[in-house]
């Protein structure tokens, strides 16, 4: 039994305004975040959209016609539109549902550049359901996303756990200087405490732990560089290259990065879930991709995963005491960053040498911290894996579930 609706212009139920270009000498300051429908970035002290507005993106690329329900208060770039619907006849979330698979794309009116105007979007035409109905739909497809964005949020607070305790123990030396000041170590057990020395010496690094040694990431790991492709090679397949899109800006991974491939390559290019890899090209202005480490995790469609050309993965030689948690904990660090930066060429596309990674230097504590490190970090990765796991087998049930609500297909039980 298919859901009862009606066919209505968007100009019947709709108003529209075009985002606006930010003023430059504004940038930086504020409290509201500018958004362009592809990411929100740069803080501003004005705001011209609020949580739960609908925006199309207008122009751009890769993203020309994708419906974003706004996060929070934000001013609203020229590279989008915000739709205003009458909450009397449409339910936002319910409008952002309708088009999360197909979005506006085929609205694109450009030629040189992808565009969507205004007038574009006042002649679609769609077909609606009862007011009442569209927010039952939205709330049970919203309970999923709800949970989704809770494991992101869990995930953030995970791995901010983890980096503080690195920076803690490996970066500022706190329990060293605790020590220094005839203090215990705040936050550890006594046999933790022990591994670390009481005093600080001169290194080629600055001050480091006494008894700590400096060693190259390349003593303690190989690095493998990823797989050159052809355009023809990326054809339907159950193998998927990791690409320079399957970084998130500032590090972090991304499962929608992947592009399905059909070429060779090597056994030692194929990554796993959990693997360690790097970023070895950017193509974004403020250099936010280089260098940056990420963990690899499964996107649910795949069987096997192949690293690109612009990514190397990260492997703890066999035998140490090194771990792929502390060597990703290392390559967060803003002094490998700085390195890295430091050690590529190019203007618009950035390379990093084929040195940057393997030279970079840092101070060893010794196998038995390394090892304490891990212990304690490992779970809250696994848990991150797991949650990242979850997010995605949901994600599949809501994107099976939408079309089969939203037809009626799937009827909503009333009390």
């Amino acid at each position: 039994m298919r859901i009862e609706e009606r066919k209505v212009k968007l100009s019947e139920i709709a108003t529209f305004s075009y985002g606006k270009m930010p003023k430059k000498e504004l940038l930086g300051m504020g409290e509201y975040p500018t958004y362009s429908g592809y990411r929100y970035q740069y803080a501003y002290p004005e705001f011209n959209c609020h949580a739960g507005d609908v925006i199309v993106v207008a122009r751009g690329v890769g993203g020309t016609g994708d419906v974003k329900l706004v996060r929070e208060k934000c001013y609203l770039t020229n590279l989008a539109i915000r739709i205003e619907l009458d909450k009397h006849q449409v339910d936002n979330q319910f409008f952002y549902y309708k088009f999360l698979n197909s979005g506006l794309r085929h609205l694109d009116s450009g030629s040189a550049q992808s565009q969507i105007t205004i007038n574009d979007l006042k002649n679609e035409r769609i077909d609606l359901p009862a007011i009442q109905r569209q927010k039952e739909i939205a709330g049970i497809l919203c309970s999923l996303d709800d949970k989704i964005h809770l494991n992101q949020q869990m995930n953030q607070s995970l791995e901010s756990i983890a980096q503080t305790i690195f920076k803690s123990w490996f970066v500022d030396f706190d329990p060293v200087k605790a020590k220094m000041e005839g203090r215990e170590p705040e936050g550890m057990d006594a046999e933790t405490a022990a591994l670390f020395p009481d005093s600080l010496v001169e290194s080629e690094l600055g001050l480091i732990p006494e008894g700590w040694n400096i060693l190259n990431i390349d003593d303690v790991a190989s690095i493998t560089k990823g797989k050159s492709y052809k355009s023809v090679e990326l054809e339907p397949s159950t193998t998927a290259l990791v690409t320079l899109k399957s970084f998130q800006r500032g590090g972090g991974y991304r499962t929608d990065g992947l592009k399905e491939y059909t070429g060779s390559f090597k056994a030692s290019q194929v990554v796993n879930p959990g693997d360690l890899i790097v970023s070895y090209t950017d193509v974004t202005q403020k250099a936010e991709l280089i260098g940056r480490p990420a963990f690899v995790y499964a996107d649910g469609s795949h069987e096997t995963y192949v690293i690109s050309l612009d990514v190397a993965v990260i492997r703890p030689i066999v035998g140490t005491s090194m771990s792929k948690e502390f060597l990703y904990s290392v390559m967060k660090t803003d002094r490998f960053t700085e390195h890295t930066y430091s050690h590529s060429t190019g203007t618009t596309v950035l390379h990093l040498s084929k040195d940057a990674v393997p030279s970079y230097s840092f101070a060893f504590p010794g196998d038995g911290l390394v090892q304490r490190f891990t212990e304690i970090c490992l779970p809250i990765y696994q848990q991150i894996l797991v949650n990242h796991q979850e997010s995605i087998n949901l994600a599949s049930i809501r994107n099976t579930l939408l079309p089969k609500l939203i037809s009626g297909e799937i009827q909503i039980p009333t009390e």
